[in-house]
């Protein structure tokens, strides 16, 4: 009997995103409210390491925002820590933008 092959929820996520490139917005937004409750720095920049690797892989990204894929790596490794002039690179070679927006009064 061959023996079954599973897919990891990295692999899983990375061609989900592929396939429904429409679903990268929520799938974003969703990342950042959860950063924002808990402070998980490691759980944002897997997030943002599945939309690259749905978007092409760190060669694109090193390519659209000329910053040398070994830095990508480290800067979106678990322990990462991307400035935010990196990060907003990043982002906008996703076609987003940091925004800052007021806490609502209720949240406080």
């Amino acid at each position: 009997m061959a023996e079954r092959k599973y897919r990891t929820f990295d692999k899983y996520m990375e061609d989900h995103l592929k396939k429904n490139p429409d679903r990268i917005d929520g799938f974003l937004q969703t990342a950042l409210e959860e950063y924002e409750k808990n402070q998980d720095e490691t759980a944002l920049l897997l997030a943002l390491r599945h939309v690259v690797k749905a978007k092409g892989g760190m060669m694109a990204l090193a390519e659209k925002t000329n910053i040398p894929r070994e830095s990508l790596y480290r800067m979106l490794a678990l322990s990462g820590n991307p400035t935010l002039k990196n990060l907003q690179r990043i982002l906008r070679s996703f076609g987003y933008t940091l925004a800052f927006k007021p806490l609502d009064m209720v949240s406080r």
